[in-house]
């Protein structure tokens, strides 16, 4: 797969969409909400995908870290964050981890 194909799928293009711009503007309340037979909020899949994001980056920095003896591991327990800050520090983070992986792409 090519670097432009990896940043693509990272930030989105054409018939992919954007992950950062799905989450930053979401509220707090629509964060911690799960919809209809679905099982995870918001807040809690920003969390999933922060988790295997650096846990992945740190594979890649030749770094061990532990693999989750369970699934449920890579999940928060909470459905909703606990402040305003906390889903801002999520969605910050998320952004972050998504630079990092662009940049070791390009």
């Amino acid at each position: 797969m090519s670097e432009r194909a990896l940043i693509e799928l990272l930030y989105g293009k054409g018939t992919h969409a954007n992950t950062l711009t799905c989450v930053q503007d979401v509220q707090l309340e629509l964060a911690g909400r799960r919809a209809d037979n679905f099982p995870h909020s918001i807040w809690q899949l920003v969390n999933h995908m922060n988790f295997w994001m650096a846990y992945e980056l740190k594979r890649i920095g030749k770094e061990k870290p532990v693999y989750p003896a369970h699934a449920s591991e890579s999940w928060p327990t909470n459905a909703a964050p606990s402040s305003e800050e906390e889903w801002q520090e999520a969605i910050a983070l998320f952004r972050g981890l998504l630079a990092k992986l662009a940049r070791l792409a390009d």
